[in-house]
């Protein structure tokens, strides 16, 4: 599936940009500034991307050693009450990152406008 694609080119890119970050930091002396960045936007991403993957293959972690001891029925309600808790979990993030988005989009338009008026007048 797609999301794998993603997740390993993410973990590709992170190894990569890990390793460039060391090289530069004790062969060349010099640390390049912006690899922390994208390890840890990379990392975040793999996180939530490979969440999703494991909701979708049913890899989450269970207590096996309990719920495979209980009845059919009983076993079934637990799949569902987990169920339930991963969709409402989703549905938190979902919620959180809605209100973040336009948050960092409207302040980022706000800095923008005095920005672009004094270049459109000309003072800089």
């Amino acid at each position: 599936m797609l999301v794998d694609w993603i997740c390993l080119g993410l973990m590709a890119a992170l190894v990569v940009d890990v390793f460039l970050g060391v090289f530069s930091r004790y062969v060349l002396h010099a640390t390049f500034q912006w690899y922390d960045e994208v390890a840890r936007l990379c990392f975040v991403w793999m996180v939530f991307l490979g969440a999703a993957t494991a909701v979708r293959r049913g890899a989450h972690f269970r207590l096996h050693l309990l719920i495979d001891r209980f009845g059919r029925r009983a076993r079934r309600a637990t799949d569902l009450a987990v169920g339930l808790l991963v969709v409402g979990f989703g549905a938190v993030l979902v919620a959180g990152g809605i209100a973040l988005w336009p948050v960092g989009g409207a302040l980022m338009i706000l800095f923008s406008i005095p920005q672009l008026w004094r270049l459109v007048a000309g003072r800089r």
